[in-house]
Formats: structure tokens, C-alpha cells, sequence
């Protein structure tokens, strides 16, 4: 132990700031309270230490701080009082000083040895400057007087850290610096003055409020007596962790820079610059692993592998087998004879590691990947070093599973990008693309294009479900409301002339009454366009006129307003009936399909369409390509048509009964194509959808779009009815696999006996095409 003045840091006192003075007086005044209440031998001890101090009567006052090394005997009692019974000075930071941060008077050498070492190296500099530390230390002198004298229980922190740089390695130790002001009294120098709640809180949770506490609280109103209890503590290894955290959540938009943050974090832990660090994470596209150099750049084994040309195979199936058994494997050291064992430590001999170990590292239970531990330099002895490590494997997983996500936004920001919002289906073919983009654009830049998406020899099937005659009920919709509109209008402008002072031209009445005529016999597409023209140029203009000069007619103008509202006006009345039926039949009809489609991708992974019109229609496309490693065969084709014939069945009975709940009374017709060909398709990135490729193919797509209104050969009669299901087709086999399920439902009483075979009429660059119309029971589920 040593006695005699000493700083800390001779730049930074705080002596300056408030009236300190050392004394034992509030550390014997504790004893006495101590000696009263303890019941073990601790208490005769506190007896001894006490009488020790009473025999200077001088001590029960205020000493200069210079006089404090004449009582080295009770300096080394207050140690040992406060001081853990087993610590070893010469490793125990412990000291004594005034009782604001300044003068030290006593320590342990391993304390003063500290002190000394930190004032000698010009790197070593605190967590803060000299302004900013006595700004902290005022504002901590202020909490200690709100709670030694007015009695508030504020958060009291006087810690700061101070960070050792070594000059040979360039790594940092950090020590905490923790500052006991238990045995520090203040007293006030005069009458205090009552302290505005709102201030103190503002101060003590948000940190403002100190400029107004400094004004009508001065520091030089008060004095602090006793001292304070001052210990150092290496704390390198919790900074090292929390500095690995920082750079986690600062978001470095530099991953070299993050890495190069972390594997320094990592050496600080370790204490040693030699050892070199490495992060492999598994990516994977599509459940298989991949080798990218670029998102694994932090790996020392793959950049090994790149520089030797090890093969991406070859990594991948090395890769699967550690998986399949991760566990740490350590080489001591790699030497030629060494080498030969394996391609990966071949590897790493020629680019110089001398010492190289693999630790699997896990995210919620799964292996994330390796952390790589190596030297160029020097042999490791590893189980030295798994200890100290073992704390930051969880942020370096979580390190790891930030790159596997880092990669799979990259994946899907490309998909995002080229394509569009994906089924799950097809999802696959879409990161595999995405996968060979990223990679080929390393090489060049800037003329690399994305391929294009396609399965080959998928097989199609479509539906429509449509709203039998649609056009005409809206067109119908439409003159209802236009005559009703017209109607009002001429009823209000005959009201309005039987106001005398209100003068309208008789031939705008003319006019109205010419288009109510018109409307009532039949619409055509331009009316409503040109009978809105009329309202807004001739009729609204004279309305706005009127009611600012006839007040009287402001009540009949808007009540015609109120029948044009398009919500509740009786001018839209009709339409919104109409929208109303038609609604209810889209909604059913797409949450039909919803539900379907999960039940689909069961029988087989396929792509599934639906376009919302005046109805539903879908396309569906299947097959081997779509899901390589599971078969595929006729009888999952035929589970897929058979769904056709059963959706179809159950939306004419949906249908059906939503029909008793319209106020139009609308009706569906329900249409399938049987196409027994594969067909190919590809992702039309214009258009973000897949479409049919191929001269033939997009034969299927022309006959589609054709016979939706086709009529049976040689007659007027539409193909398509309500009530009933159309299968369009062109080969008997087609025909023939229909109508065995076609059976199965008659069978269940869920369509009608009869069977219709029909021929139909040629198409524009279509012939030979044949159906089959069967009715549906009218029976609901």
C-alpha cells in the first residue's frame, strides 16, 4: 500500500467545480452505526478501527489533504473494512481520494501502478473530453445533492471508462473507473431554496434543466466533506462484446467495415493480434447451398477455395457433410505433411494458414454457419481460447443469420425487380434465376441480362365462370337512371316556372324532354357522355344563377342534386343495384378460388391464375417442370380435371342461391377448355405474368379467348347457358376421360342425366372444335 497525493489525470479535477474537503467524519460516524447493529466478530473489528480513528481528535474534523499520509494506520483500516477479506493488493485497483474526483492520498501499488501507466502513455484517453467530463461530474454532483440533501432518490452513475491502446499490437484495454461517494456529506453554506418539481424531473429523466439548477442552485452554495472510494476494473472483455453489439445495430452499409470492427473486437477480446477471424455463413437457394465469394468474403477457407479453384460442387458436398455432423475441429498446425490430408486444408496451406480451427455456430437451433479462427503467423493452442470466445457466439450468430438474409433479400430483390410477387410453385425456378443474375453480373456488370423464366410441357387448364349478359343489364342499368335523372330534371324545371321571377329558356326543357324520349326507346354508347355535357354546360350553370337570385327555388334545385348522388340518388339507383348482384357474385366466386387453390397445390405443385371480370376466370398450369424432384403422371392430371368439373358444379349452386338475395337477378355461365397437350410458358416481365410460348401454344391461347361466346354449329343458340357446365374439347380421348367423371356426379345426383354432344361452329382460324353441355341439379350443399 502506498500514502502520498496523486491525480488520476492531472487535466481532469473537479476541486474547481464545488468546495471539497477530505475527512474521516462520516466513515466513523457509519462505523458507530455498524458496531450497533452487527452481531457477528465483524462488529469487535468495527470497534477497533474506530477507537484507532478517536485517538486523533483532530480527525473528527476536516484535514488538509497534504496532512492525510500522517495517519497511514487508519488509512490501512479503512481498507481493510472496505475491502474484500481475500483481495490481493497487488491485483486489487482500490483507492481513496477527496471526495470529488481529484486528489488520491492511498492506494494499492496495483492501483498507483495503474495510475501511473495511464499518465505516462499519450494514447490513453478517457470515454469523454475535459469539458465533457466536468459537464458529467457537475451534473453528478447535482444528483448528489437532490438526494443527500432534498432527499429525491435519483439515479447516481460516476462511472466512466478509460480505454488503454497497445502500442505494439494497436489493441485496446478498457477499464472502468467507479467513484464511492458513500462516505461523501454534503452540507449547505447558507438557506436553500425550495426546488420546482417539474424542474427536478425534467432533469433527473430527460438530462435538461441543469443551466436552470445552476442558477438558482449554485455549486458554491454547498461543500462536500469525507472521501471517496475509487476501484478500477478491467472490463475489456464486456466492452469487447459490447462493441460487437454497436456494430451490429449501427448498420454499417460497409460489410468490410463491419467485419473489420468485429474480428478487431474479437482480438481485443482475445488480447492477441495474430489471430485472425472468419465468418462462413450457409446460403442456400432453394434448400441446396451455394458458394458465393462475394457474401462470404469474410471466410478465409473460401478464399482459399478461390484461389485454388476448388470447385462449387466440390464445396457444396464438403459443406453438406459438416452439416450433417458440425462440431469444432481444430488444427494446430498446418504443415506440408499436414496438408495432404484434405483439398480444404491443401487449401489453406498454400495461402499461408498456419493454425486454423472451425467452430459451428447456431441460430434458433440450426447450424448458421462457422466462425474460422486462424493465424498466418503463429500456432494456436485453441482450447485457450474457446473460453474467453464463448461469450460472443451468440452475437456472431446472429452476425451469421444477418448475411443469410442479407443474401436472401438480394434474391428476392431481383425477383421483386424483374418479376413479380411470386406463388410458391414456381418460387423456385424464380431464385434460381435470381441466384445465376447476381453471379454472372460479377463478372460483367453492365451487359449481363436476367434469363427468362419457363417450364416446358406443363399441362393447361381453364375455366370461366361469366355473368350472363352483363353488357346488356349495365346498359339496362344505365337508361333506368338517366330516364329517372331526366325525369327529375323536367319536374324541376316545370316547379321552378311557377316562380314568376324565375326565368328559365323554354328550350332547355325542349331538351330534356328529347332525351328522356330518346333514353326511354333505347341507349346507345355515347349518351351518357353527351346527356352529361348538357346537365353541366346548359342546366347547372342557370341552377347556380337561380338560386343566388330566386332563393325561393334553392329548396327544388337541391332536391334534384340529391336524386344525381352517385350513394343514395335515385339517378344511380339502378347501377348501384346492379353493382351490388355483381359484387356478390365476384366475392363468392373469388373466395371460392382462394380457398381452392391451397387444395390444388396438395394434388400437385402448380401455378395458379384468376382474373376478376364481370365473373372469374383462371388458368392453371402443371406438370413435371414445375417441381423436378416430385413425379408427376395422368392420374394427378385427372384429379386436377376432375376438380374443374366439381368447382364448376359448385359455383351454379352458389350462384344459384345468391340469386334469391340479388335485386337483379343475375345469372353464371360456367365454361371449361380440355386442352390434352403440354404446352411451354415463360414470365412475361412486362407484363409480370406467365403466357403461353410457341407458334402452337399460342394456339391455345387464341382458341381461349374465341369461345366465350361460340355458338352450337349451324344454330344462334349459345354454348354457354346458366345452369349448365360447357367442356369444350377437341379429341375423343379428351371427351371420353370427361365423361367418366362426368358419371361419378350423376352418380351422386349432382348433375342432371342428360348429355348433350355438340359440335360448334368454326372460329377465325379454328375448326374441329367439339363440346359437351350436362345441367346441374338444383340442389344445394
Amino acid at each position: 500500500m502506498q500514502v502520498n497525493v496523486f491525480n488520476i489525470d492531472k487535466k481532469l479535477k473537479a476541486e474547481s467545480l464545488i468546495d471539497a474537503v477530505f475527512s474521516f467524519h462520516v466513515f466513523a460516524e457509519d462505523l458507530k452505526r455498524r458496531i450497533n447493529t452487527e452481531k457477528t466478530i465483524k462488529g469487535e473489528f468495527y470497534k477497533m478501527v474506530l477507537s484507532k480513528i478517536e485517538e486523533y481528535p483532530e480527525l473528527s474534523n476536516p484535514i488538509p489533504v497534504e496532512d492525510a499520509a500522517k495517519y497511514q494506520h487508519v488509512l490501512e483500516m479503512v481498507y481493510a473494512v472496505l475491502s474484500p477479506a481475500i483481495a490481493d493488493e497487488t491485483e486489487y485497483l482500490w483507492g481513496i481520494g477527496m471526495p470529488v474526483p481529484g486528489d488520491m492520498i492511498y492506494g494499492t501499488d496495483a492501483f498507483q501502478q495503474f495510475i501511473a501507466g495511464y499518465n505516462s502513455d499519450p494514447k490513453t484517453i478517457l470515454n469523454q473530453g475535459s469539458t465533457a467530463f466536468l459537464k458529467r461530474v457537475q451534473e453528478y454532483l447535482y444528483r448528489l445533492i437532490l438526494k443527500k440533501v432534498y432527499k429525491f432518490s435519483p439515479d447516481i452513475n460516476s462511472d466512466s471508462i478509460y480505454t488503454q491502446e497497445n502500442n505494439e499490437s494497436g489493441l485496446e484495454r478498457y477499464f472502468k473507473i467507479h467513484v464511492d461517494t458513500t462516505y461523501a456529506e454534503i452540507k449547505a453554506k447558507q438557506e436553500l431554496p425550495e426546488l420546482n418539481a417539474g424542474l427536478i424531473e425534467e432533469f433527473l429523466q430527460v438530462g435538461t434543466g441543469g443551466e436552470v439548477l445552476e442558477d438558482i442552485l449554485p455549486l458554491s452554495m454547498f461543500r462536500v466533506e469525507g472521501f471517496a472510494v475509487i476501484t478500477v476494473e478491467d472490463i475489456t472483455a464486456q466492452q469487447s462484446i459490447e462493441n460487437i453489439r454497436l456494430a451490429l445495430v449501427n448498420n454499417f452499409t460497409d460489410q468490410n467495415e463491419l467485419f473489420e470492427s468485429v474480428t478487431h473486437s474479437l482480438q481485443t477480446l482475445i488480447g492477441n493480434n495474430a489471430i485472425e477471424f472468419g465468418l462462413l455463413p450457409f446460403l442456400k437457394v432453394n434448400g441446396k447451398l451455394v458458394y458465393d465469394t462475394e457474401e462470404c468474403f469474410t471466410s478465409v477457407l473460401i478464399n482459399a477455395y478461390s484461389k485454388e479453384k476448388v470447385s462449387e460442387e466440390l464445396y457444396n458436398q464438403l459443406t453438406a457433410d459438416y452439416i450433417k455432423d458440425p462440431k469444432a475441429v481444430f488444427y494446430n498446425e498446418i504443415d506440408k505433411d499436414k496438408s495432404k490430408e484434405s483439398v480444404y486444408l491443401a487449401a489453406l496451406h498454400k495461402v499461408g494458414i498456419v493454425s486454423y480451427a472451425v467452430l459451428p455456430v447456431y441460430f434458433n437451433r440450426k447450424v448458421a454457419g462457422v466462425m474460422e479462427i486462424y493465424s498466418k503467423k503463429s500456432v494456436i493452442h485453441f482450447e485457450e481460447l474457446l473460453s474467453k470466445l464463448e461469450i460472443a457466439v451468440p452475437l456472431l450468430s446472429q452476425l451469421l443469420h444477418n448475411s443469410i438474409e442479407k443474401f436472401n433479400e438480394r434474391i428476392e430483390e431481383v425477383i421483386k425487380d424483374k418479376f413479380t410477387t411470386l406463388q410458391h410453385a414456381v418460387e423456385w425456378k424464380f431464385n434460381e434465376v435470381a441466384w445465376n443474375y447476381i453471379r454472372e453480373q460479377r463478372d460483367d456488370e453492365d451487359t449481363v441480362e436476367i434469363k427468362t423464366v419457363g417450364f416446358k410441357d406443363v399441362d393447361p387448364l381453364y375455366g370461366a365462370v361469366d355473368i350472363r349478359n352483363s353488357t346488356n343489364e349495365r346498359n339496362l342499368a344505365l337508361q333506368n337512371d338517366l330516364k329517372a335523372t331526366l325525369q327529375k330534371l323536367s319536374d324541376t324545371i316545370n316547379a321552378i316556372q311557377k316562380h314568376k321571377a324565375a326565368a328559365f329558356k323554354p328550350e332547355i326543357l325542349v331538351q330534356c324532354d328529347t332525351w328522356l324520349r330518346q333514353v326511354s326507346e333505347e341507349i346507345t354508347d355515347t349518351d351518357e357522355a353527351s346527356i352529361k355535357a348538357f346537365l353541366e354546360s346548359e342546366v347547372y350553370s342557370v341552377f347556380d344563377v337561380l338560386k343566388a337570385e330566386v332563393p325561393e327555388t334553392t329548396a327544388l334545385i337541391e332536391e334534384y342534386f340529391e336524386t344525381t348522388d352517385e350513394l343514395s340518388g335515385d339517378g344511380f339507383a339502378a347501377r348501384r343495384e346492379l353493382e351490388i348482384s355483381i359484387g356478390m357474385i365476384n366475392t363468392a366466386l373469388n373466395n371460392y378460388f382462394e380457398k381452392a387453390h391451397p387444395k390444388l397445390q396438395k394434388i400437385y405443385p402448380c401455378y395458379f391464375e384468376k382474373f376478376r371480370t364481370d365473373g372469374v376466370e383462371y388458368d392453371i398450369y402443371t406438370g413435371q417442370s414445375l417441381a423436378p424432384d416430385k413425379p408427376f403422371d395422368d392420374n394427378k392430371l385427372g384429379a386436377f380435371r376432375q376438380w374443374q368439373l366439381k368447382s364448376m358444379i359448385d359455383i351454379v349452386q352458389i350462384t344459384g342461391k345468391l340469386t334469391t338475395r340479388m335485386k337483379c337477378k343475375l345469372q353464371t355461365t360456367q365454361l371449361i377448355f380440355v386442352h390434352s397437350g403440354p404446352i411451354d410458358i415463360c414470365f412475361r416481365k412486362d407484363e409480370r405474368r406467365f403466357d403461353v410460348e410457341g407458334v402452337y401454344n399460342i394456339r391455345y391461347e387464341v382458341i381461349k379467348k374465341r369461345i366465350d361466346k361460340v355458338l352450337i354449329k349451324d344454330t344462334d343458340e349459345r354454348l354457354t347457358q346458366p345452369g349448365k357446365i360447357a367442356l369444350v374439347y377437341f379429341t375423343q380421348a379428351e371427351a371420353d376421360e370427361f365423361m367418366n367423371y362426368i358419371k361419378e356426379f350423376q352418380d351422386k345426383k349432382l348433375l342432371a342425366a342428360d348429355i348433350e354432344q355438340l359440335d360448334l361452329e368454326e372460329l377465325q382460324g379454328v375448326t374441329g372444335l367439339k363440346a359437351i353441355r350436362v345441367t346441374v341439379e338444383e340442389k344445394v350443399n
